[in-house]
């Protein structure tokens, strides 16, 4: 036997692989192996027992591909024979969210090992009594542990930002926002970073309304804007502007820093991923903004992505969709589930009364409820001409 499931996971049909051997689902290096715990499973006292769960084991594809695999066999003594029955589950997805897991992990932990290691580092010297509380070397010091302790709380909220947006408990809150209220909000924020760094923000933008998280917005903007400064040189300017294209907003942020290589241009949205590995030291930064700045616009329905040319500069594009795109959504029912509404006349509501009855009746085929939905979609456009007819009728003798 070799069911559907079976064909879709290894790409052979049944009428391919029935009577042959096992080997051809395995990798040659498993072959003895396999043969070997089949002999073994055949002469214990067992009936079952589960494979892949303390050594890892694999699959063969049609095409030569391999995948990680767990299985359960089962054997049953008919007399004269034995009959074995396998049933595999393809692990592939959960193998690679483990190694996401595990990835993730080891880097916040490396993340968060760094401050700690300059607090705990601080702290300890001063706990020593070898420096005089009031002098230099221990201000300096307490400087370290409070910047370190700064950067710690920055790493922690958004590592929690960040998973409460992707997992959804982070609910978005759309309103009507003006896109020039927005860009103003940010401008307002970042402006303290922008003196200090000796950066000019130049803004260009129209009064657009989207419907969209307004707070969370302005954390994408604010993002984007302490990138585009941090990485800009003193005395240089950066440009926030919108412009209307087509149903979407699209929003720049633009500067003339160091640039960024074109094979980064996609990986710097991802979690903990930089430029430069020494960004994260150097410029105060988590490795994060970029990531949470994806998931805010993949939660709007909009994008986010980057052009950039070595030594002279960058610019993200963000595009939002236009307020207008959604006025004539029906939005009496709060579900993302479209509501059509077709008037019926008693025949039909009848027969609808019918195929409710017929449709949870036991079971029906596949054939049956097509052939049953196929007549009711016929009768739907007479009895719309005939509503259509009957409010003609009604308006003009009105």
């Amino acid at each position: 036997m070799f069911n559907q499931g079976a064909e879709k996971i290894f790409g052979y049909s049944a009428q391919e692989v029935i009577g042959k051997g096992l080997d051809l689902l395995l990798p040659q290096r498993f072959f003895q192996m396999h043969r070997q715990h089949v002999v073994d499973f055949g002469q214990s006292p067992n009936v079952a027992r589960r494979m892949g769960e303390r050594r890892e084991i694999y699959g063969r594809r049609k095409d030569g591909a391999e995948f990680p695999a767990e299985a359960s066999i089962s054997k049953i003594d008919m007399g004269e024979e034995i009959f074995y029955t396998v049933i595999l589950r393809d692990i592939t997805e959960r193998k690679q969210i483990e190694r996401m897991k595990d990835e993730f992990v080891s880097v916040v932990s490396h993340e968060l090992r760094t401050p700690l290691t300059s607090i705990y580092g601080s702290l300890g010297m001063l706990a020593s009594g070898l420096l005089p509380t009031d002098s230099e070397q221990a201000k300096r010091l307490l400087q370290i542990a409070t910047d370190s302790s700064e950067r710690l709380v920055r790493l922690i909220n958004d590592i929690l930002d960040i998973e409460r947006i992707e997992s959804g408990k982070a609910k978005m809150e759309p309103e009507i926002c003006n896109i020039l209220d927005l860009i103003t909000q940010a401008v307002n924020v970042m402006q303290p970073l922008a003196d200090k760094a000796e950066i000019k923000l130049s803004i260009s933008a129209l009064s657009i309304q989207v419907l969209a998280d307004c707070d969370r917005i302005v954390q994408t903007l604010t993002n984007l804007l302490s990138n585009a400064i941090k990485f800009s040189s003193a005395g240089s300017a950066v440009w926030l502007g919108a412009q209307q294209q087509g149903n979407e907003v699209l929003l720049t942020v633009k500067d003339t820093g160091r640039g960024i290589p074109t094979e980064k241009l996609e990986s710097i949205f991802e979690r903990f991923q930089q430029v430069d590995s020494s960004d994260s030291r150097n410029h105060d930064g988590t490795g994060l903004g970029l990531a949470i700045c994806k998931s805010i616009m993949q939660q709007h329905g909009g994008r986010i992505w980057a052009e950039s040319t070595l030594g002279e500069g960058s610019t993200f594009y963000v595009t939002l969709p236009l307020f207008e795109t959604f006025q004539n959504t029906n939005l009496e029912n709060s579900s993302t589930i479209p509501v059509i509404d077709i008037r019926y006349d008693a025949h039909v509501n009848s027969q609808l009364s019918q195929d409710a009855e017929f449709l949870t009746k036991g079971r029906v085929t596949t054939e049956e409820f097509e052939q049953r939905m196929m007549e009711l979609l016929q009768q739907i456009p007479l009895n719309q001409q005939k509503d259509s007819s009957d409010d003609n009728k009604a308006n003009s003798s009105g």
